[in-house]
């Protein structure tokens, strides 16, 4: 504990620093440019009767770059090295995360619609597709994600996406489904098919390449509820050893998944001693068939934000068919510095899991 309370008062007083990457304009042209960005999440984890009961590791530590060659035409690549250091392995790989480009189609008072190719975050769910830089706790509910043939929720593909007017938004794709020497993909496996639809009873529909599960009050009021879906037939090859022998069997599994899911906030006006109040509450009720897991996934996630401190509540739940459900709950305490560009957090979970604690700071250049 007293190794985690050094670390994070060290972390907090290195946060002074620049809340915005450089653009440099090409040619002099405002709408030629490239913009420069970064993230630092290093994050403390200590697991309840764990192997290693405590382990200091660097989550995320992205190199990011956007651009544009000129109106309606926009790119983006994010290089990352992810869990450096987890479990004492050091990490001596940088991958390439994200690497599309984005061409506007089509532009009216209704709205924008666009078409988008690369190496992309698959568009399931708002959990799914939210950015790492904007999230509502320290890290994802990656316990309720049970995508198939993905490189952290990401594929090769080409997708449209874009809003209808402003409480309409749409993401639909088509996928490669991706392939790893560590994964089990098919080698004659279809196309992928994934989109995620969102409506909003308020506020303005989100239509960016990224969701933002904790908006710090901005827009608020808003409710959005959204629908996706992921699709890939004959998608996975595994085998089977046949009883008594050294043969084994081929068996191909398709992947199917759907989701209901929202995201919401409100704003509350001069509340006695704390200024304004902001609330998020965010969910999804997913329901997944494939080779890693057939069954029905659950989670709620709320945060009451007043000033720059943050108290958050999560409770999640995994339904598996023919066996036990886990429930687990989570507890946590955030404070923004400077918003998402510098904060820090710590997150008490219990539960049918191993008890944690999750600390996490992350610095967004």
């Amino acid at each position: 504990m007293r190794r985690l309370i050094s670390s994070a008062v060290a972390v907090i007083l290195a946060a002074g620093m620049s809340y915005a990457g450089p653009t440099l304009e090409i040619g002099g042209d405002s709408n030629c440019w490239i913009q420069v960005g970064g993230v630092i999440q290093p994050h403390f984890l200590y697991t309840d009767n764990g192997t290693d009961k405590e382990d200091f590791f660097l989550r995320r530590g992205r190199i990011m770059l956007t651009g544009q060659v000129k109106d309606g035409v926009k790119w983006f690549l994010e290089t990352d090295a992810p869990n450096a250091g987890k479990n004492g392995v050091a990490t001596s790989h940088v991958d390439i995360q994200d690497a599309f480009l984005d061409v506007r189609l089509h532009k009216c008072d209704l709205g924008e619609q666009w078409f988008k190719a690369g190496f992309i975050l698959l568009p399931f769910s708002f959990e799914s597709r939210a950015g790492a830089t904007s999230l509502l706790g320290v890290d994802y509910n990656t316990e309720v994600i049970k995508l198939v043939n993905t490189f952290v929720w990401r594929d090769y593909g080409a997708e449209l996406h874009g809003r209808v007017t402003d409480r309409f938004s749409y993401i639909l794709g088509t996928y490669d489904g991706y392939d790893s020497a560590e994964g089990s993909k098919n080698p004659g496996a279809a196309l992928r098919l994934t989109g995620h639809i969102a409506f909003n009873l308020l506020g303005k529909a989100e239509d960016g390449w990224f969701f933002s599960q904790e908006r710090l009050g901005k827009g608020a009021p808003y409710i959005s509820i959204g629908a996706g879906g992921d699709m890939q037939d004959k998608a996975t090859l595994t085998y089977n050893t046949v009883t008594g022998t050294t043969n084994k069997t081929a068996v191909i599994k398709d992947s199917e998944a759907w989701v209901i899911d929202f995201q919401s906030g409100f704003a509350v006006k001069e509340v006695a001693g704390l200024g304004d109040v902001n609330i998020t509450l965010n969910g999804g009720y997913y329901n997944w068939d494939n080779v890693s897991f057939k069954g029905d996934t659950m989670c709620v996630e709320g945060g009451v934000m007043a000033k720059r401190t943050m108290v958050t509540m999560k409770y999640s739940v995994q339904e598996p068919d023919g066996s036990a459900n886990t429930e687990d709950f989570t507890a946590g305490l955030h404070y923004f510095l400077k918003g998402h560009n510098a904060r820090a957090g710590v997150e008490y979970r219990w539960g049918d899991s191993p008890t944690t604690v999750l600390a996490g700071f992350q610095f967004l250049l």
